[in-house]
């Protein structure tokens, strides 16, 4: 018997778990989650993780006028729904 490996992303888990289910030929599925074995336990240490990971990016290098993008920004928070 031969065990595969597979890695997906956790919005995708279930699906691939319903679609093994119907494989006849398949025995065994396991799943192990990894995603909280490298969180951060406090907020402050998450909001720090992820400036970390932006850092040296140029996230914001598209915004001409930031001013305006700002104000861009808060009218379609603004917008009744």
């Amino acid at each position: 018997m031969t065990t595969l490996i597979i890695q997906v992303e956790d919005e995708d888990t279930e699906s691939l778990k319903k679609i093994l289910h119907d494989i006849p030929y398949v025995k065994n599925i396991a799943v192990e989650n990894n995603t909280n074995l490298n969180e951060p336990s406090t907020q402050y240490a998450r909001i720090n993780s992820i400036l970390d990971k932006a850092k040296g990016k140029n996230l914001f290098k598209d915004i001409k006028d930031p001013v305006e993008w700002q104000r861009e920004i808060r009218k379609e928070w603004d917008r009744d729904f």
